[in-house]
């Protein structure tokens, strides 16, 4: 049923940020006068009825071309509708298109705002744009929309939808919210192997080589079936690869299990893309940096810019082994707080709450799951347990200041005091990339609705402090 009101009430944000429809009286006038009576007859359907005014409005903004003397005769062109007919036609359509674009944002909110943390009035001031002006020298999202429409293609409200969705201002904002809106089969699809060790620099190198034979042979596999789905007009999206498949990506381990680990490895290629698009990347580790060498004597060379030969081989070893022992430390240390300070509470929720990390981390349970287990009532009350942002932040927190303390102790060792204060600033840099990307990771894990795994390296120490072992 057509809700004629939507074509003449555009939804406007007020100065409170709220949504509200505002009538446009001259939209309601002539729309009334235009096409009430076929609209109550039901001899119009409303994507006919899109289709028209469209080319109501087209008609008039497109110029007209008077038919050569010399040619041919042709029938007599259709009465061309006036500027203001095709303006009130394209106001329609706006007043339209507002409600369209509300309703992908309350689509997505209520796909991912509970995960992510945001809501539909969020979107809102990113795309609900328009006016209302008949004559504005400013182009809406809803004008955009109506420029770039070819009504062969798709519907006008589909064409509305994916405009919407992938409005740069959107994805900008999904993404400062932690939120990458592709697939994680079309992810490993158009990941590249050789950059599997800049995009994920805190793997060890057998982790690496792991890494590397599962996405060379995910692409074996899945790349040549999803190139003869397209070759044949189908599998436009990525699909979740067959039983089939996976047991071809690796047959010396069972499907689901494949299954989990390709799941594992685009969540960590997610995080990396995150971080690349918000321009905040990764730097590479101090290990990277090491191994090309670093002579504060050469000419030309800023000592601020590269380091390396103060990283002696003894160092080098011992980096990534004080890079997992710091986070051991400081979970340990954040984790005796937060315990004991359950313990006071009355009941006792100090084994509850170490019961629900485990069972979160480890496990790869549901918050409802976590809930039936530790004898609480609901989800909400077990995310209140955990409190893992704030748990993520602190642990952060404590990691860097111990991680910094002892490189730059190190660093001492092998250093001047004029070369260490001409680096000093860099290793800090360095360090804070390296540390908030794991903890972005770890979110980034932390969010997967299903599939979860214990892949990332704060998941990992998790579990295996938790269960009384020293190393990672």
């Amino acid at each position: 049923m057509v809700r004629v009101s939507d074509y003449w009430q555009m939804l406007q944000l007020t100065s409170a940020g709220q949504c509200r429809p505002r009538e446009q009286p001259l939209a309601k006038a002539w729309f009334q006068g235009q096409w009430a009576e076929p609209l109550a007859q039901g001899s119009l359907s409303e994507p006919d009825l899109q289709t028209h005014l469209w080319q109501q409005w087209r008609a008039a903004m497109a110029p007209v071309y008077p038919i050569n003397p010399g040619s041919a005769a042709a029938d007599p062109p259709a009465p061309q509708p006036s500027p203001r007919e095709a303006r009130l036609a394209e106001l329609c359509l706006r007043c339209w298109l507002s409600h369209r674009i509300a309703g992908v944002c309350r689509q997505l909110a209520h796909q991912f705002g509970e995960v992510y943390g945001f809501t539909a009035a969020a979107l809102w001031p990113l795309v609900l744009d328009d006016d209302g002006r008949l004559e504005s020298a400013y182009r809406p999202l809803s004008l955009q929309i109506l420029d770039t429409y070819d009504p062969t293609r798709a519907s006008l409200g589909t064409w509305a939808t994916r405009l919407t969705q992938n409005h740069p201002e959107i994805n900008q904002f999904c993404l400062q919210q932690g939120l990458y809106r592709v697939s994680n089969w079309a992810i490993l699809n158009d990941t590249e192997v050789q950059r599997l060790p800049r995009a994920l620099p805190h793997l060890s190198p057998a982790e690496l080589t792991e890494a590397t034979a599962l996405l060379t042979a995910y692409h074996r596999v899945y790349r040549q079936a999803r190139l003869a789905l397209r070759q044949g007009g189908k599998g436009r999206r990525c699909a979740e690869p067959t039983p089939e498949q996976l047991q071809q990506i690796n047959p010396d381990l069972p499907p689901r299990l494949v299954l989990s680990r390709l799941h594992g490895l685009a969540e960590q290629l997610r995080t990396y893309r995150i971080a690349m698009r918000r321009r905040t990347p990764l730097s590479q580790s101090l290990e990277g940096m090491a191994e090309r060498g670093f002579d504060p004597e050469a000419p030309g060379e800023d000592p601020s810019q590269r380091m390396g030969n103060w990283v002696e081989e003894e160092f080098q070893q011992r980096y990534k082994q004080l890079f997992r022992d710091s986070l051991g430390e400081a979970l340990q240390q954040v984790l005796q707080g937060y315990a004991s300070r359950y313990r006071q509470r009355q009941p006792p929720q100090d084994q509850a709450y170490l019961q629900a990390l485990e069972l979160f981390h480890c496990q790869g349970l549901a918050m409802g799951k976590i809930a039936q287990q530790v004898g609480l009532a609901s989800q909400v009350q077990v995310t209140r347990l955990m409190q893992l942002k704030r748990l993520r932040a602190e642990v952060c927190a404590h990691w860097f200041n111990q991680l910094q303390r002892q490189v730059q102790d190190r660093a001492l060792e092998h250093l001047s005091t004029d070369q260490f204060d001409a680096i000093v600033q860099q290793i800090d840099q360095i360090l804070m990339e390296e540390v908030t990307g794991v903890m972005a990771e770890a979110a980034a894990e932390a969010q997967m609705p299903k599939h979860r795994t214990s892949q990332s390296l704060f998941a990992r120490q998790v579990c295996h402090l938790l269960a009384g072992s020293d190393q990672p």
